[in-house]
């Protein structure tokens, strides 16, 4: 018999939840029926400013789903943002996500492959590639939607990234991938592969 480690979503990066955003498929994040995490300082960043209608309604999306389907993970940088923004103090010039994501990967990472469990990095800051990377992570950006479309969880992963670059509302601003059309993914060790539990 074999046992299938259960994989969990994780995201360092606001970008997909922006992207999800602009094509109205947040959603999407919970497809897999995987625990997703989201660093603090990507959540802070992500509703930071609730008179934008992107930050109510994220921020109502993730609400909705804590402590169940997505967890916050705190992080050092993260928490001195937090300070800083009670105290009058912080500057949105930090690269404070940026931070938080070197610290994440650096040090807190490693809670989540002590016992090789595989996990998925959902990421689309080009950056992100320069952070040293654990072996049982996948590494995706458009592929996610190329992988959802091959399970058979959505129909076309091309009518979302369509609308994610050209969102059919026009207050909406669209995204921009480096890598589409094609999307990439960098596979974990062994040639894993990610798909519905």
């Amino acid at each position: 018999m074999i046992l299938k480690k259960h994989c969990k979503l994780i995201l360092p990066d606001s970008g997909p939840i922006n992207s999800l955003w602009v094509a109205n498929r947040l959603d999407l994040l919970l497809a897999l029926n995987l625990p997703v995490i989201i660093i603090d300082a990507v959540y802070d960043e992500l509703t930071s400013d609730l008179a934008y209608g992107k930050d109510r309604e994220v921020k109502a999306f993730i609400d909705r789903h804590l402590g169940t389907k997505i967890f916050i993970e705190n992080t050092f940088i993260g928490q001195v943002a937090r300070e800083k923004r009670l105290s009058g103090e912080f500057r949105t010039n930090e690269d404070i996500g940026e931070q938080a994501i070197i610290g994440f990967m650096s040090n807190q990472i490693k809670r989540y492959v002590e016992n090789n469990d595989p996990f998925l990095l959902l990421y689309e800051d080009c950056d992100f590639e320069k952070v040293p990377k654990p072996d049982m992570a996948h590494m995706i950006t458009v592929a996610f939607l190329r992988r959802l479309e091959e399970v058979g969880i959505i129909d076309s992963a091309e009518s979302i990234i369509h609308d994610m670059v050209c969102p059919r509302d026009p207050s909406v601003q669209a995204r921009a991938f480096r890598d589409v059309p094609e999307g990439t993914e960098f596979e974990a060790s062994g040639g894993s592969a990610f798909g519905p539990r």
